[in-house]
Parts: C-alpha cells; structure tokens; sequence
C-alpha cells in the first residue's frame, strides 16, 4: 500500500511538474501578448493623441465637402448672398481705406484724390455681378472642393505642427513589425487572435492541474501515516507551486474606456478600447523593480517582501525535512527555530490576503471611479471597463501556502 501511494505521489509531482511548466510558458507569453496590445491601445495612440484627431477633423472635412452641394439650391438666392457679401466687404475696404489716409500729409492726400478721380471703389461694385458669377461657377466645379478641402487639411496639418508636441511611434512600429502587421488595428487583431488560441490550451492544463493539486491535498490532510519520502514529495510540491506564484503574474490592474462617443459638427465621433491604465507583474519583478530603482525606502520594501513572503517560508520547508530525515537535526536549535519558531515571522499567509484585500480594493476603487467618468456630461457617452482580475500566479501561491500550513502541521505532531 505505501509503495503504491508512494509511486501515486511520484507521479503527482512528476505530471504536475509538466503542466505547471506548460503553464508558466504560456502565462508568460500571454503576458507578452497583453503587454503588446496595452501598449497598442494605450490612450496615448487614441483618444490623446494629435495625429488621431487630425485624421478625424480629415475625415469630417471630406465628408462635409462632399456634402456641400449648390447644383439643387436656388441659383438666384444664392448669388444674391455672394453678391451682398462682396458689397460689404468693398464698403468695409473703402472705408478704412479711406480712415488710413486721413491724414493731412501730401501722400494721403494724392492717394485719396487718386482713388476718387478714377472711382476704383465704384468701378469694383459696378463689376460685382461678373464677380459673383465667377465665384458662383468656381464653387460648383467638380475641383473646387478637393481644393479647399486640401487647403483646409494642410491648415490643419500646419496647426498641429506648431502647437501640439509630436508622439512618438517607436514602441509600436516595433510591435506592428514583430507580427508582420499593416497596421495598428491588423497588429492588435492578431494579437488577439493569439490570446485567444493560447487561452484555450492553457485551460485544459489548468484544470488538469487543479485536479492534481486537489489530490494531493487530500491525501496530505486524511492519510495518517508518512514516510519520509512523502514528506519530500510534498515538500517538493509545495516549493513548486511557490515557483509558480512567485514567477506569474497575480494581479492585473486594467482600466479603459470601451467605447466614448460624442457629437461634433453633426457627425458622431467614436473611439474604442483606450486603456487609461494597466499593471500586471509577478512578486519577483515587483522584488526586481523595487531593488533596481535604487531608492533605500523602495530597496527596503522589496527585500521584506522577497524575506517573509519567499525567504521564510522555503528555509522553514526546508528545515522541516532536515527534521524529519535526521534524527541529529532534531536537536539542532536552528532546524527547531525554523521549523517551528518561524511560522510567525513568515508572512506568506497574511500575503494572499493582502494582495486579495488589495484587488477588491482596486477593484472598486477603479470602478467607482469609471462609473463617475459615464456620467460627466450628457451630449458624451462614455462605455467604461475595468478588466482587473486575479491571474494565476494569485492562485498558485494560495495552494502553496494552504499545502504549506498543513505540512507544518504534520510536522508539529511529530515533535
């Protein structure tokens, strides 16, 4: 019967071992993936970004020019607009003409006498008619309106330039070039596409590694009697589901608008998917982060959380298999400190409920925070979504720490 439990163990860890390394590679690349299409998404690239808008104020000027149509509007009432306009422009043009060259000096008053003698300003108003047709004929030319739409989109290209400062394009162009894409919004479906795909092979090893964790676990709380041997194995599993909890990502923190749309100029205006923020990192490259910025209080906080979330409670694993293989370690005040003195101090207990207590926290946090953005204005709506959620290293660091509580407690009753 040991034998056969002994082997059932062995082929635990070892099937375990193979999808926990199953999964890890494609969390990591599924944190590639999503690093990647954040970054595509970023609001950087959308809704703040200048070259967006002018793309769209583009598309509004083309779709207004060919809206502007004078074939089917009355020809005469019109004219007479044109004609009425040009009229005031020449009285406005006369008489500040005239206020310019007031003056009592021999220049002002040649220009004045010269401007009266030919009648320039009645000659222009006489012409008004030929000018009105000529502008009327202009504007219903099929060119015209390319040409002013032109001239309005390199006005606009000319603002921008002096006013907004240029984003940069490196960080994308890369990722649109690493998967052979045209564009930002063909890049972003394929990177979808291969969530997608990954997701669904990682599922079945998922489950498949619940179920091995759950057996395990059964048989570490009901069988009585131990050998040495299955204490290793367990040991070994629960430092390999450690592995796994400290390497994955436990928590992503997503917050974005889905969808904002809002009129303008009659047209609506839509952009989606624009990611206002977004962390996803594992306890090692938090640990990494905060020891690399080299800052004393951000160096601090990485070495406690590396000591009593990883440090203490593999040295405390570890002792407790130097106490039961060797009956001198028993002894040992060390292995008997770490065995059973350092339960208190470590903290990987209290851990998976802070990072729980943490994403409830932020979770609402951000929620109530999108929730007050839908409702800033009537004329904008704005589709807000939080997309936070525990990922897998959460988990795998929760079975580590439930295995690891009740090994200690064998432990405990063999002392």
């Amino acid at each position: 019967m040991k034998a056969l439990r002994l082997i059932f163990l062995t082929a635990l860890l070892g099937v375990s071992s193979f999808f926990g390394y199953k999964i890890y590679q494609q969390e990591k690349q599924n944190q590639a993936y999503h690093d990647h299409l954040v970054e595509l998404e970023d609001i950087k690239y959308g809704l703040f970004n200048v070259d967006e808008w002018k793309q769209v104020f583009a598309g509004l000027i083309a779709k207004k020019m060919d809206d502007f149509n004078l074939e089917n509007t009355d020809e005469e009432e019109v004219k007479k607009e044109i004609a009425a306009f040009l009229g005031k422009a020449i009285d406005n043009f006369e008489k500040r003409y005239n206020e310019e060259n007031k003056g009592g000096g021999i220049t002002s008053l040649l220009k004045r006498s010269i401007s009266s003698f030919a009648g320039i300003f009645d000659q222009v108003r006489k012409d008004i008619p030929v000018f009105t047709d000529e502008i009327y004929n202009f504007l219903t030319k099929g060119g015209s309106r390319e040409l002013l739409q032109k001239y309005l989109e390199d006005q606009l290209d000319a603002y921008t330039k002096d006013t907004f400062l240029a984003t940069d394009y490196t960080a994308m162009n890369n990722i649109i070039s690493k998967y052979e894409a045209t564009d930002k919004a063909d890049a972003i479906q394929i990177i979808k596409t291969k969530i997608d795909e990954n997701n669904s092979n990682k599922n079945m090893y998922n489950y498949a590694l619940l179920a091995m964790f759950l057996a395990s676990m059964v048989l570490l709380i009901f069988l009585k009697a131990k050998t040495k041997v299955e204490f290793l194995l367990f040991t070994l599993y629960s430092i390999f589901l450690l592995s796994l909890g400290i390497f994955l990502p436990m928590i992503a923190i997503d917050a974005r608008i889905e969808e904002l749309n809002f009129p303008f100029l009659g047209e609506t205006i839509q952009f989606k998917d624009q990611v206002l923020f977004y962390k996803s990192k594992s306890i090692m490259e938090v640990v990494d982060l905060m020891i690399s910025q080299n800052r004393y209080d951000l160096l601090f906080v990485g070495i406690l959380v590396l000591l009593f979330s990883v440090l203490f409670p593999v040295s405390k694993l570890i002792s407790s298999l130097g106490y039961v293989f060797s009956d001198k370690l028993k002894n040992n005040k060390i292995i008997r400190f770490l065995t059973f003195k350092t339960g208190k101090w470590s903290m990987a207990d209290v851990f998976v409920i802070a990072l729980f207590m943490a994403y409830l926290g932020f979770d609402g946090l951000i929620t109530e925070q999108l929730n007050q953005m839908q409702t800033l204005t009537k004329s904008t709506a704005i589709l807000t979504t939080n997309n936070s959620g525990l990922l897998f290293g959460f988990y795998a660091f929760t079975a580590f720490v439930l295995m690891s509580i009740f090994i200690s407690q064998k432990v405990e009753k063999l002392k």
